[in-house]
């Protein structure tokens, strides 16, 4: 009978701590509410990143275009293209690429031409509306995307003018196998036969085409193949890269940019263990007396202990549930937000991969959350508890070790999602870094409020209990501020950049700037174009070239030594002229404010250099670089070192030559030119009927193409930071819940003395408000200074203050706060207050 007694013990302790926890739904709403968000988050991101994962590698080939890919800015070598002729026909895409302009009628569009073979693709389905394939291609047929149809109005069947051919349109393009990304991207798609490009006379000296070998291996024969293209390229610019080294698009935008959002939802889950902490005190806390009397009746602890365990993991467990819930609906809903970062045809679903890492990170954070308190049970003396004796709990949660453990927990979430040890303790640290500067700006802030009211400055009584509740044990409100602080910040600085962005170069597009850009000009055309545009048209001579050394330091070993703002290994655009040009100015030359000065000690022709790609290649005056332009390498010396006082969308040049030195160098020409907006549609059919050699591109409507395109990353980056504000409102309710004994028996004293009902209201009110705006202020003015240095000493604008966003983000923290008194007034205060009163009469 005893050991039945002994068996049925821990299922009754279980039934009594159950009772009591779903008797006062907060305690169970908070709980699941303060894991729901993060693990909710953290579950959608990590499935879309492992769908996008797991379609990279179901289709790699398809991406990359082939077993091995050759890809160059200029045509391939005599002796390249002599051995592709030896492979077969169906292993081997020929694939060149280029922007041209093509019109119908009156109308004209900008396209991005792409020229196979008919073996395309040779991984993966292009897909058609008619539902047919490359091969039906007849010669004079193209295929192109919607917008070109919706552009030209159009359908298909219909002719379009390409360069000098007329080519009729045989179907629409769905989607192509190695363009998985609806990314941005100027043009849209025009696809055509290699064998059509020779009548488009679109080809001739273009330097703006990426060419590209696309080769089908089978079996042993592409490592032999690999080793053989490599030799025929060994002295040239091509890059021969196998598939399995390629980087593609998802890989490039898509996999980081969600691995960022999964990093800012990791900083919320971290925040939400905060929250799960306060619940779990503030419950164990309100049953102190009945922990005591079980105690005095001989029960062990460990039945205690086990009975909160199992009740607190079985809540866990409910929020995961509601969390997978929460994920799928997310993606259900919310396929359109993630559009520009994964591809159109991933198929989404919850991983479980993903559920178990959810259900992994959310057991150890209620773990680490509850063990302190749980283990606090130990030290409950019956005696001093039902005489109600202060007792000193062991603050194990205070501990080093404590802090150790949690700070290893972070490390290897941090390096498990980064996948590398050292990057996931860079990341980790950082973030304490960041953490804890925010912590010291809420201690300097809140100490100076406190010193208002130890000093007297405060007179307002109300004020001043408000004010001295923000400092109440167990509050808290330090780490809400920091919280709130740090989420303004973010989302107030992404905020103000998109701000002045918008009004500085895409609804009010700057005055006197180019709106027209038009490319691969010809010397003999610019008096016909400047009668056709009759407008002032400003030309520059575009040289393409590669940099060979720097201070005879190889360009490939200085590519691993320098950072990332550059690719030093790329083709620069170099031009020529003999003056700095209107958005720059000269800060530094050999003589004087001249731009080209001879120095027969040194060997070369003299440049002058943009600062910003001389502080990136670690150079100053008198420094020399080899270029190779060409094939001719040209070597050259820092004559002076220029500056932009003005950015947006006005054309610069890194490196400038004298006109001497480059201006019998093969080039192309870049014209700008300022015109109605309303005339560009039709002089951009013009000049493609007159020179269908040269590309028009609208610079307004660009930008407001780009802009558009970023808005969508923005957005999500909000959407998640945003998270981070949820947190900490959760932050706020869990700590009211925390204190509510403490201010419970507090608003009973205040009764005692004829404290009216609106007063206990406004001590709440007020103490959220000063917390809430204290903390909004103090993120806004970091958030102002971020974006104002950004936007003036970076991107070189005018500073414009988002006052209509401010003020609503400031209305809404607000009334937020405000409804939170409001309910914990009337859900707690007020239905509690005056049995606390009738027991202390």
């Amino acid at each position: 009978m005893a050991q039945v007694k002994a068996e049925k013990a821990p299922l009754m302790n279980g039934l009594i701590v159950r009772r009591e926890w779903f008797g006062h739904w907060v305690y169970p709403v908070l709980f699941c509410f303060s894991l729901l968000v993060s693990l909710g988050a953290y579950l959608t991101l990590d499935s879309l990143q492992t769908a996008v994962d797991d379609y990279i590698n179901d289709n790699q080939k398809a991406m990359v275009g082939g077993d091995i890919v050759a890809s160059s800015r200029l045509p391939f070598p005599q002796a390249v293209t002599d051995w592709i002729d030896t492979l077969p026909d169906e292993q081997v895409v020929y694939d060149r690429q280029f922007n041209a302009m093509t019109y119908a009628g009156e109308a004209s569009l900008l396209v991005r031409v792409k020229a196979v073979d008919p073996a395309y693709p040779l991984y993966g389905e292009l897909q058609l509306a008619a539902g047919g394939s490359l091969r039906n291609l007849q010669p004079g047929e193209v295929l192109v995307e919607r917008q070109v149809l919706t552009g030209l109005n159009l359908q298909v069947g219909d002719e379009i003018t390409l360069g000098e051919a007329r080519m009729t349109i045989a179907d629409e393009i769905i989607a192509e196998p190695d363009r998985p990304l609806t990314a941005f991207g100027f043009g849209a798609r025009v696809l055509m036969l290699n064998a059509d490009l020779e009548k488009t006379q679109l080809m001739g000296q273009r330097s703006r085409v990426n060419h590209r070998l696309e080769i089908k291996a089978i079996g042993e024969a592409k490592a032999n193949q690999i080793s053989t293209l490599k030799e025929l390229t060994a002295n040239s610019k091509i890059r021969v890269t196998p598939v399995e080294q390629a980087q593609t698009s998802i890989s490039a935008l898509s996999a980081n940019f969600l691995q960022f959002l999964k990093l800012l939802v990791v900083a919320v889950i971290v925040l939400s263990g905060v929250g799960l902490m306060s619940v779990v005190k503030a419950f164990v806390n309100r049953q102190q007396s009945t922990n005591a009397i079980r105690r005095a009746i001989g029960e062990p602890v460990s039945h205690l202990k086990s009975a909160y365990y199992r009740l607190f993991l079985g809540m866990t467990l409910i929020a995961v549930l509601l969390a997978y819930g929460i994920s799928l609906l997310v993606m259900y809903l919310g396929h359109d937000a993630f559009a520009a970062i994964i591809p159109a045809n991933v198929e989404l679903a919850i991983s479980q991969v993903s559920v178990l890492k959810v259900l992994l990170i959310a057991g150890a954070l209620t773990l680490l959350m509850t063990h302190s308190t749980i283990q606090g049970l130990s030290g409950i003396k019956p005696v001093a508890v039902l005489q109600q004796q202060a007792q000193s709990a062991p603050q194990w949660y205070f501990s080093r070790y404590w802090w150790l453990l949690s700070l290893l927990c972070l490390y290897l979430l941090m390096s498990l999602e980064l996948k590398s040890w050292w990057l996931g303790l860079q990341v980790a640290v950082g973030l304490l870094v960041i953490s804890l500067v925010f912590w010291l700006l809420a201690q300097l802030i809140l100490r100076t409020l406190r010193r208002s009211i130890s000093g007297g400055w405060i007179k307002n009584w109300l004020f001043r209990l408000s004010i001295q509740n923000i400092f109440r044990k167990g509050n808290q409100s330090m780490l809400f501020f920091t919280t709130m602080s740090m989420a303004v910040m973010v989302m107030w600085t992404i905020t103000a950049l998109n701000h002045t962005i918008d009004q500085q170069l895409i609804s009010t597009y700057p005055e006197g700037s180019p709106n027209m850009f038009m490319l691969d000009v010809q010397s003999e055309q610019h008096e016909q174009l400047n009668a056709m545009v009759a407008a002032p048209v400003t030309y520059y001579p575009v040289i393409r070239a590669r940099i060979e050394t720097v201070n005879g330091i190889k360009a490939e070993v200085l590519r691993d030594q320098l950072g990332n703002y550059d690719n030093i290994t790329r083709i620069f655009n170099l031009s020529y002229g003999t003056e700095v040009l209107p958005t720059e100015q000269l800060i530094s030359s050999l003589k004087g404010a001249q731009l080209f000065v001879e120095n027969p000690a040194l060997q070369g022709v003299p440049i002058s250099i943009l600062d910003t790609i001389a502080e990136f290649l670690q150079v100053s005056l008198n420094d020399q670089i080899v270029f190779d332009v060409q094939g001719v390498p040209v070597t050259t010396y820092v004559s002076s070192i220029r500056s932009r006082f003005q950015r947006g969308p006005s054309p610069f040049f890194y490196f400038m030559f004298e006109p001497a030195a480059m201006d019998k160098a093969p080039q192309i020409q870049f014209a700008t030119t300022r015109v109605e907006a309303k005339r560009i549609p039709q002089l951009q059919t013009d000049i493609a009927r007159a020179f269908p050699g040269i590309t028009t591109l609208d610079g307004a409507s660009i930008a407001k193409q780009l802009k558009g395109f970023v808005d969508q990353l923005t957005q999500l980056v909000q959407i998640f930071t945003g998270l981070s504000v949820v947190a900490g409102l959760m932050i706020l309710l869990t700590s009211l819940v925390s204190t509510s004994q403490d201010r419970l028996q507090e608003s009973a004293y205040f009764r005692l003395m004829g404290m009216l009902t609106k007063d206990l209201y406004a001590i709440n009110i007020i103490e959220l408000t000063v917390l809430g705006l204290l903390a909004f202020v103090a993120g806004g003015l970091l958030g102002l200074v971020t974006a104002y240095v950004i936007t003036v000493y970076w991107f070189a604008l005018p500073f414009s203050f988002p006052w209509g966003v401010s003020l609503w983000s400031l209305g809404a923290l607000l009334s937020t706060l405000w409804l939170v008194g409001l309910i914990y007034g009337r859900f707690v205060i007020k239905s509690n207050v005056m049995n606390l009163v009738r027991q202390l009469v």
